[in-house]
């Protein structure tokens, strides 16, 4: 580190001068990948910043029951954010671009983005953290890493329903 950046640093950091005498390399202080989850769980996370529902417990029944009709009501349903055409994050934008590849474009979909309730309820009705989710059948399949996998091994297009003979005409 220069000697300016240097003077500049301990100004910003408001750090005596020997302190802050050389740049350290960026790795010395991280942790191993496999204890930093576990490390950093225990030592940093606490039930007050866990996400709390602003849903009143009849309100998430109501959206635990509405989920429920819809993913049997409907042959396949994506929870994303955005909709197929305009995704608003990448892995929604990628779960709709792997049924696209697949051919399949019949299928219902939730944008959770709109609807903040719908949001918080279908992780709780999949216990599954994260969107977008995917659910053929009234079947949870997963969330874009599975989907992805499925897409690329070719196990997505079999699970997938087939176009009936009244739908092409």
């Amino acid at each position: 580190m220069s000697a300016a950046r240097m003077l500049a640093a301990r100004r910003l950091l408001r750090v005596p001068g020997p302190a802050l005498t050389r740049a350290v390399p960026t790795g010395v202080f991280s942790l191993p990948r496999a204890t930093a989850p576990a490390v950093l769980s225990r030592h940093f996370s606490h039930p007050d910043f866990a996400p709390q529902s602003n849903i009143s417990g009849a309100e998430d029944n109501k959206v635990q029951d509405m989920l429920k009709q819809l993913v049997s009501e409907n042959k396949v349903v994506l929870f994303m954010k955005g909709n197929p055409d305009v995704p608003q994050c990448g892995f929604s934008r990628a779960v709709a671009q792997a049924l696209a590849d697949e051919g399949f474009s019949d299928y219902a979909y939730v944008d959770v983005l709109k609807y903040p309730e719908v949001r918080e309820g279908v992780k709780k009705f999949s216990d599954w953290p994260t969107i977008p989710q995917l659910y053929v059948d009234a079947e949870f399949i997963g969330g874009c890493d599975i989907v992805m996998q499925m897409h690329k091994e070719g196990e997505l297009a079999k699970i997938l329903p087939k176009p009936s003979a009244a739908e092409g005409s």
